[in-house]
């Protein structure tokens, strides 16, 4: 996994809105999708193929099996077929329940 700064909440949104928010929460509701489209938009003209582009992701590197190999994220051992499902451990977890709730 990459190691990244702590980042300590401010009590105000950080998406740029101005709102004041309760300790410990870095967005008032939502607000964090507003951050992310808007960040999408200026770093990537709103292209999420751009933005694989830019950090060596695409066709011929998955960001998911990336995702797998930090072990930031899992794959579905109950998947017959490949590829198996790929995801965050609470995805994976609902994804199971959904699909193989007989293996459970």
């Amino acid at each position: 996994m990459t190691n990244l700064p702590r980042l300590i909440p401010t009590g105000t949104c950080w998406c740029g809105c101005g709102t004041e928010i309760g300790l410990g929460s870095f967005f008032a509701r939502g607000h964090d999708k507003t951050a992310e489209a808007a960040l999408l938009a200026v770093e990537y003209g709103s292209s999420v193929a751009q933005l694989l582009h830019k950090h060596g992701y695409g066709a011929g590197h998955s960001v998911s099996h990336a995702a797998v190999d930090a072990e930031v994220w899992e794959r579905c051992d109950q998947c017959k077929t490949e590829p198996a499902y790929m995801g965050a451990p609470g995805s994976v977890a609902n994804h199971k329940r959904k699909y193989h709730p007989d293996e459970q």
